[in-house]
């Protein structure tokens, strides 16, 4: 990011528009942007093709101050939680998924994980 991007690109949008064009790639998963799910709206929503395999869940989050990573990345684990984003997931049968909350801060990027 630090040779890409402008800080003047700051945006959560922009930043979920990155991840999600990073992540369309992956063979074998379909990633979600914005997805409804249990009381709201996930970021992004990774699903493989087999219920066996990991899907996952991010949540991101823009930081005014570069000290907020570490909280702003908490928040958005929360929010998952709280939103119970995973629930779609389950009722189709995946037992496995990991959830990310990721926090930008201009040009900088921190992400803590959380195992279901």
């Amino acid at each position: 990011m630090r040779k890409t991007i402008s800080f003047n690109d700051a945006y959560e949008n922009f930043y979920h528009g990155f991840v999600v064009g990073v992540l369309s790639g992956i063979d074998g998963y379909i990633v979600k942007s914005n997805r409804e799910a249990g009381d709201g709206r996930s970021d992004i929503y990774i699903r493989p093709l087999s219920i066996f395999q990991r899907a996952v869940i991010i949540e991101i989050k823009v930081c005014d101050k570069p000290k907020e990573l570490f909280t702003k990345c908490d928040k958005a684990l929360e929010q998952i939680e709280k939103m119970k984003y995973e629930e779609e997931l389950n009722e189709e049968g995946y037992e496995d998924i990991i959830k990310y909350g990721m926090a930008f801060y201009r040009k900088d990027c921190l992400i803590k994980v959380k195992d279901v």
